[in-house]
C-alpha cells in the first residue's frame, strides 16, 4: 500500500514539472519526485525485510531462556 502511494506521489510530481512554467518550479517537482523514489525504495525494502523475517511469536520460542 504504502509502496503504490509513493510511487503515485511521484508520478505526480513528475507530471508537474513537465507543465510547471518555470526552471524553480520544475526543478522544485523534479526533486520531489526523487524523494518520493527514496520513499518507494525504503517501503519496498521494508516490505521484503518483513516478508523474510519470522513472526514474532516463532522468535520469542527459538530464543533461550535467560538464566
Amino acid at each position: 500500500m504504502e509502496k503504490t502511494y509513493w510511487l503515485g506521489r511521484k508520478r505526480a510530481s513528475l507530471k508537474l514539472a513537465q507543465n510547471a512554467a518555470g526552471a524553480e518550479a520544475r526543478l522544485v517537482h523534479y526533486d520531489l519526485a526523487g524523494r518520493y523514489s527514496l520513499k518507494t525504495m525504503s517501503a519496498e525494502a521494508l516490505a521484503i525485510d518483513l516478508a523474510g523475517s519470522p513472526p514474532a511469536d516463532l522468535r520469542q520460542a527459538n530464543e533461550l531462556p535467560r538464566q
